[in-house]
């Protein structure tokens, strides 16, 4: 009976080393796969982040080349105005009125292509904005993974090694069932 008992007991440590061992090597992975996760994100905040600040200097360009076409689209709006209230002229339509129309009217399409490509590219930015922000997020969530599974290693590895002989193997020593 004596030994049926301890033959059991060698069993269940048995288990509980290899549960062990199972459970530490688990652990290990997901440690490794929290970390290639954590690079992945990382890599995807740098791309992200050259993605918005090329974004950015595209908005400013546009900017700058709207409000370099508002001073040509006044002058050529004030110079068809006047040529169409000269006092005293007869109103005409010839080959120079034709031709500040045609001015006109291309600058304000360039004018309304540039500003439907501003809002593209700001509606583009907002969208990166919020990727980056929900990247973010999930660095700091992994961040707090890695480092609660970590610890759990670290405490583990602790537990174990203080405790070099089964506990079973106490309990035997102690009652002195040897």
């Amino acid at each position: 009976l004596r030994e049926a008992t301890h033959n059991t007991i060698n069993r269940v440590n048995n288990d509980l080393a290899a549960q062990r061992a199972a459970t530490e090597y688990a652990l290990r992975k997901r440690i490794h796969e929290t970390k290639r996760a954590l690079n992945e994100l990382d890599w995807q905040k740098e791309n992200t982040e050259a993605e918005i600040c090329r974004l950015e200097n595209d908005i400013r360009g546009l900017e700058d080349s709207i409000a370099s076409k508002i001073n040509p689209n006044k002058l050529a709006q004030t110079r068809l105005e006047n040529r169409q209230a000269r006092p005293g002229v007869e109103l005409c339509r010839d080959e120079a009125q034709y031709g500040l129309c045609e001015e006109v009217k291309q600058l304000e399409a360039s004018e309304r292509a540039l500003n439907d490509q501003l809002k593209a590219a700001r509606h583009q930015l907002q969208h990166l904005e919020n990727n980056l922000a929900r990247i973010n997020e999930d660095i700091a969530t992994k961040k707090n993974s890695l480092t609660l599974d970590e610890r759990s290693m670290d405490t583990r590895g602790r537990l174990g090694a203080s405790d070099n002989s089964p506990s079973s193997d106490k309990a035997l020593c102690q009652t002195g069932v040897d």
